[in-house]
């Protein structure tokens, strides 16, 4: 089974299939509704917006993102985590990943809204609107301190908002074809999965070029 150092490293991998332009503004945007084609960004929090803006069927409160790159932290995970994967997702401490904090990046124009999570891109990206999106990437990695290790990985995530800069986060991510990694990186059966929940809430004290960044 791979060692929890392993872990940490897969979860902060780059995205390969995803490249999402950003910029560091600190505004923000309505993650709910926003024009013709119910987007994010033009909309007034809960009102449906304005003009030809689509309401969203069943939603009485449009949440908000800051738009650019943000850090936030991960304050709880839900009690149904399987980590198969051994990523120390429902773990705290040196060695999990709850109480850390995960850079997020939200960019917004008149016909989309893409939302990331994790360094570029680690738990997917994906279009946000009236309060959710899903989340994906597909790549391979490979383990940092062996180049000589590598892995297919796949990771869907659910994202729900639950207030101004706050949502849950349901991940389901898969693991396969090792080749090249020692007994102690390699799962039993050669792959693994790890599903998990994670609420996560924006650090107003953090940013991605803080010293140090939200980098996890």
């Amino acid at each position: 089974m791979k060692t929890m150092t392993k872990g940490l490293v897969s979860l902060a991998l780059l995205a390969a299939a995803f490249t999402v332009g950003c910029g560091s503004g600190s505004g923000s945007a309505d993650s709910g509704v926003g024009g013709s084609t119910g987007f994010a960004g033009s909309g007034a929090a809960g009102a449906g917006g304005t003009g030809g803006d689509v309401a969203c069927p069943g939603v009485t409160t449009l949440y908000t993102l800051s738009t650019g790159d943000s850090c936030f932290d991960i304050t709880g995970v839900a009690p149904n985590s399987n980590d198969g994967c051994m990523l120390g997702v429902a773990d705290t401490g040196a060695n999990g990943l709850v109480g850390q904090t995960l850079p997020v990046s939200y960019t917004y124009d008149m016909n989309t809204a893409t939302l990331t999570v994790g360094t570029m891109g680690s738990l997917g990206t994906g279009a946000i609107m009236c309060n959710m999106a899903t989340l994906a990437r597909d790549n391979s990695p490979t383990l940092e301190s062996d180049p000589n290790c590598s892995w297919h990985q796949s990771d869907s995530s659910m994202v729900t908002m639950t207030a101004d800069n706050e949502f849950d986060i349901a991940v389901s991510e898969a693991q396969s074809q090792f080749a090249g990694c020692k007994a102690a990186d390699t799962p039993a059966g050669g792959m693994c999965t790890s599903t998990w929940t994670w609420h996560m809430k924006k650090n107003d004290t953090k940013s991605p070029t803080s010293d140090p960044p939200c980098s996890k």
